[in-house]
Parts: C-alpha cells; structure tokens; sequence
C-alpha cells in the first residue's frame, strides 16, 4: 500500500497523485504574505531651513515596502520637528523588533491605545497603494516663501501661484509684512504660518489684521500647542497646525492644517472628516515620492480639498527621491515604476 499527500491509501502496484483543493493552494501561497522590509534615507537641504521652530539641515526618513495578499505596497515615516510623533529612532526600534513580520507588527499597533502616529500612517499607505499608485489627478499648490521678500512674492506669482504661505516669527516686521500683503495683487490669499512662535500679544495683532484683510486666508499656529490663549481668539482665522497630530479628542471650530503623514491611520481619519465640517488645509513635511504620492492621494479624497500645502519640493541636493514635477498645479504620477525606485535605494 502507498500513501498519497492527501493521507488516501491506494495500492502499490502504480502511483496515484492526488491534488489539494484549489482553495487550500491559495493558503498556502498566504504564508509568504504578510511581511515588510524598510530602509533609512537621510535628506539633505540645500540650504538651511528655517521656520518659527528652529532652523534645520537635514531630515530622516523611513520607507517601507510591504507585501499582503500578493501585492506590494510603499509607505513613509515621515516626522517633523516640533510635532508630538515617534521619532525615527523609535519606529526603527519597532520595525526591527517584528522582523518583517507584517501581522504581528499591526496586531501590535492594534494593541497600543494611540502612539506611532507616522508609521501607521505610513502603513495605510501600503494598504491603499493599488489605489495611490494610479493617482494622477491636479492639484492646486500653495506656494511655499520662508523668506518673505518683494522679490520672493513676486517670483511665486510669476510662476502662477495664487494663494502663498509666509513663515513668520517673533523676529518678523509686521509693518513689512503688512505692506507686502497690501502692495499685492488683489486676487492674491496669503496664509501666514508662526509654528507656534508668538506671544499672545503678538498673535492678536497678526489675527486682527487677518480679521480685516480679505487677502488673509488665516494665521497658522501662531500659539504654542495647549497654550491658553487659543480660547481668547476668533477661531475663523486661525488654523491649527501642530495642535492637530490625530482627530482624537481634538476640539477647535476653525481651520485644521492636515499632514497626512502625520495623522495617524487614514481610515480614522477619513471617518473623523466626515462628521466635522472644519476647513481642513494639506500639507506636506518634506516627504520623498512615496509620501507625497500618498498625501496627494488623500487629499483628493476630500470634497472640499482647496489649496494644498506642497510646494516643498527642490529644497533637497539631488537625491533622487523627488519625482513629482513643482508648479500652480501639479499631476500625480501614474504609470510610475515605483518598485525600481525602491530597489535604487535598498
């Protein structure tokens, strides 16, 4: 007597193979699913960086590739200074600990009451990638000025932005900045970015100013994150920037700054947004093209999606790791080998 591999006697006097169900074969091939690798990359400004939060050089990145069900996906780690996330150190510390282990990293995550805001973002980024990856619709873009001068104003309308986002601090000129705002275009929105810098004091001028401007769109966490002073302020025109990490407990009538690479896991988000009617404003954190393909993704799925904040592009030396094209308005990319420009880093 001989055994076949399904445990059926026959006899020994010819073989006899007998197949698996067709439905056992594709658990098997699941085995092999469920798993990531990532990789770190360092990025270099070309000059500087400097924002009301500090002046940096270089940021770190994590991108993750994983592999469920027999399709790839692509994420990214994404933190920013200034913003209570993980830091790079400590997702590295977790991705090691679950050695490619897809399943048990996110039966992990599930298990945790909040934390690690950027990886799970990054990994839903990695379960919707079949969708990311075909995403080429336009995008309007805010232009981005650290530095705002005549000159710097003038350069972004010439390139045909039509709403520009100015960093401001405690060191700013207000008169100055008044009359670049006065002396421009009428059709011009300015948003006005502090990251927390400004005193009380200094907020409620710049917020008055924005109350009586029409070309002031809002001010952008002009107050430190939980500082008292947010209860004393018309909501209508300031937004919330560092303030707004995950929609968690978040209470604020006025405009919300949304960093998708920051917000946590995306169908939490999605579900928040849509039961709150808060303007919600995207914005970039300096992410390579994996990240920025994703957060453009997510944005689109908003209705109400506006101008979004991710003229943030040729502030790198040459990397590679930009491939979206900068402008007004900008395509995604589709069509794109996202797997060779992985492999050119790994």
């Amino acid at each position: 007597m001989s055994v076949s591999p399904k445990g059926v006697k026959h006899r020994s006097r010819r073989w006899q193979i007998d197949f698996a169900p067709w439905q056992n074969l594709k658990i098997l091939k699941g085995m092999n699913d469920g798993k990531y690798e990532f990789l770190k990359v360092r990025r270099e400004f070309r000059h500087p960086f400097v924002t009301g939060a500090g002046s940096f050089t270089e940021v770190e990145r994590v991108l993750i590739k994983t592999e469920m069900n027999g399709e790839i996906g692509f994420g990214e780690v994404a933190p920013w200074p200034n913003f209570d996330t993980e830091s790079i150190s400590e997702c590295v510390d977790l991705l090691n600990s679950f050695a490619g282990d897809l399943l048990k990293l996110n039966a992990h995550l599930k298990e945790l009451e909040g934390g690690f805001p950027c990886l799970r973002a990054a990994l839903s980024s990695c379960r919707h990638w079949p969708e990311i990856t075909n995403f080429n619709k336009k995008t309007s873009w805010a232009g981005l000025i650290p530095e705002p001068t005549e000159e710097n104003i003038g350069r972004k309308i010439a390139e045909g932005f039509k709403t520009l986002k100015l960093k401001i601090s405690p060191r700013t000129s207000f008169s100055y900045i008044k009359s670049l705002i006065t002396t421009a275009p009428s059709d011009i929105i300015f948003r006005l970015d502090a990251n927390g810098s400004l005193n009380l004091q200094e907020t409620e001028q710049w917020v008055n100013f924005a109350l009586s401007s029409d070309q002031i769109e809002f001010i952008e966490q002009p107050l430190p994150v939980n500082h008292p002073g947010y209860n004393q302020l018309d909501p209508k025109k300031v937004a919330l920037d560092e303030s707004f990490i995950s929609p968690d407990k978040f209470s604020w009538s006025g405009p919300v700054v949304v960093k998708p690479s920051l917000v946590g896991d995306w169908d939490v988000f999605l579900a928040w947004r849509k039961t709150h009617p808060n303007k919600v404003i995207y914005s970039s954190v300096f992410e390579t093209a994996f990240g920025r393909q994703a957060a453009l993704w997510l944005a689109h799925l908003d209705p109400s999606v506006g101008a979004v904040g991710f003229d943030t592009l040729n502030q790198f030396k040459d990397d590679g790791l930009d491939r979206h094209r900068s402008g007004p308005v900008v395509d995604g990319l589709s069509n794109f080998d996202w797997l060779s420009l992985w492999r050119k880093f790994k």
